[in-house]
This record gives structure tokens, C-alpha cells and sequence, in this order.
């Protein structure tokens, strides 16, 4: 009898645990749009003062949720860059004629202020829709440590945007996925040591 109850708990868990994974995967999946985001930078961190960086970022894949579609590839830099350099632009274009612009400030039609970055210029029926494609794309970018005598922020993130957040598409709720974050950091002082000064 023990052992038959027992075994019933461990079912019951069993069940519980299942149903939890499965909803709560739904649920991401209905709710994001972006997977298999990686990066390289060259070289490594950390790193000083006039120092060039060349940041690799590949997004694996897009998710068409409510036919969405990928619009733009935002780069956010902390203040302690300084000299923002286009290398490689997106790949690909889907189905859809338009090609990838390089942009530093572009006002989207959802009132969202987008740049620096990459945004789709579509030469279809509605110039706000981005790619069908879904992916890989993959861009990379070059930046420079600023000269400065202060630890200021090295952060470098990416946020990716599909056309509904930017008021292209309305077909149910947008994807709204958080900024994919690459390198978190400050500048690194080169710090100079003098000996004691001898006033005799």
C-alpha cells in the first residue's frame, strides 16, 4: 500500500513537472521571435583607450510570429566607444525586394527612434515591411575605445526589431525581445606609477 501511494506521488509530479515544461515553452515561443543569437569579438577583452574592436553577430534564426517580420538590427554602445564602423551588412532579403541600409537615426512609423544600425529598405507595396527572410543573418561592426582617464561603460548589446514593433504590420501582438547582450565592461586605465619625489 505504501509503495503503491508512493508511486503514485511520483506520477502525479511527473505529470505536474510535464505540463509545467510544456505550457511554459509555448509560452516562450509565443512570445519571442529571435534564437540562436551568438557573437566573437576580436580581440578579447578587456580593453583601453584607443583600442579597434571587431564585433561578429550572428542571429540564427527569426520566428515569424503573426507574420512578422525582421525589420532592423539595432547597435547599442556605452558612451566609452567612440568611432562606429559598418563591415558586413545582413544577408538576405527573403522573397522580398529591398536591400539592408546603414542607418544613424531613422524615425519609424510606431514613433520608434531606431540607430545606429541596419534597418530593411523594402522596395514592395508597403515600404515599412521588412524581410520574410528567417534567417541566419550575420553582420559585423568595428568600434574604437575612446581616449579617456575615466572606467566609462564598454557595454555592446543588439536589439533586433520585427516590422509590427515598428508600426509596419498590425497582425496581433508584436514580438518584443530583449536587447541580446554581447561584451559588459569599463575602460581599462593604464595606470602610471612615478616614484616618490625627493624635495631634499
Amino acid at each position: 500500500m505504501l509503495l503503491y501511494s508512493y508511486n503514485r506521488i511520483l506520477f502525479k509530479n511527473y505529470i505536474i513537472s510535464f505540463l509545467f515544461v510544456f505550457f511554459f515553452n509555448i509560452s516562450s515561443v509565443s512570445s519571442q521571435c529571435v534564437s540562436n543569437q551568438t557573437f566573437a569579438l576580436t580581440p578579447l577583452g578587456s580593453y583601453s583607450p584607443g583600442q579597434v574592436v571587431t564585433i561578429d553577430y550572428t542571429l540564427g534564426s527569426f520566428s515569424q510570429i503573426n507574420l512578422n517580420w525582421i525589420i532592423a538590427f539595432q547597435i547599442n554602445l556605452g558612451p566609452g566607444w567612440t568611432n562606429l564602423q559598418p563591415l558586413t551588412a545582413p544577408n538576405g532579403s527573403g522573397s522580398q525586394s529591398g536591400y539592408w541600409l546603414w542607418d544613424f537615426q531613422n524615425l519609424f512609423p510606431s514613433g520608434l527612434n531606431f540607430g545606429p544600425g541596419w534597418r530593411f529598405v523594402n522596395f514592395g507595396s508597403n515600404s515599412n515591411y521588412g524581410s520574410n527572410s528567417s534567417g541566419p543573418f550575420i553582420i559585423r561592426f568595428r568600434a574604437t575605445v575612446a581616449s579617456t582617464c575615466t572606467t566609462d561603460d564598454l557595454s555592446v548589446s543588439i536589439n533586433v526589431y520585427g516590422d509590427c514593433l515598428t508600426g509596419g504590420w498590425s497582425n496581433g501582438a508584436c514580438c518584443s525581445d530583449p536587447a541580446y547582450s554581447i561584451y559588459n565592461g569599463v575602460v581599462q586605465l593604464n595606470v602610471i606609477n612615478t616614484p616618490p619625489i625627493n624635495h631634499n
